[in-house]
């Protein structure tokens, strides 16, 4: 299964560790990219780094929204507070082969709600858009202990008690 995030109204001057966060959260728990509905060169620079040092092959681009969720091949699932829970869904969303998840950020638009084929919740209070997309994606794929990056520069050893971090040249 492919999974794609597209990030709506990413706000410049407010959202960029957020955002950051969302783009990180995609690429650790599985996704194959992330799409923004804003160009921020900061927030794209970082998450490139982070691919660049950590490994793997994470898209992460600018489109129009509208036209992209429109044209978008696949199971297009918004993730709000306001949907079915993600337990009620999780096995048809899994029988999709492409799977594009919706996290906002100020107020979604309302055509939003009606062009994705799902609106699903996490939960039915307020939370972030980082910790919902990081339960839907883990619950979805359940493989965030299992990746490995063959061209990582940089990887965490797990132990109990303490750091062990081994950069590789």
């Amino acid at each position: 299964m492919e999974v794609y995030v597209l990030r709506l109204g990413h706000r410049v001057s407010r959202d960029k560790r957020i955002s950051t966060h969302v783009a990180l959260t995609a690429r650790a728990f599985g996704a194959k990219g992330i799409y923004f509905s804003v160009y921020d060169e900061n927030v794209f620079s970082s998450v490139r780094g982070v691919v660049d040092r950590w490994g793997g092959d994470f898209l992460i681009e600018s489109v129009e929204w509208r036209k992209f969720l429109r044209e978008f091949d696949g199971l297009k699932v918004h993730l709000t507070m306001y949907g079915i829970p993600l337990t009620e869904k999780l096995d048809v969303i899994r029988k999709s082969e492409r799977v594009l998840v919706v996290v906002g950020s100020e107020k979604v638009p309302p055509e939003v709600y009606e062009m994705c084929d799902m609106n699903i919740s996490i939960g039915n209070q307020p939370h972030s858009e980082v910790a919902a997309l990081a339960v839907f994606l883990d619950r979805l794929l359940d493989k965030t202990f299992r990746m490995k990056f063959d061209d990582a520069k940089i990887e965490v050893i797990p132990c109990e008690k303490g750091k062990k971090v081994v950069e590789k040249p």
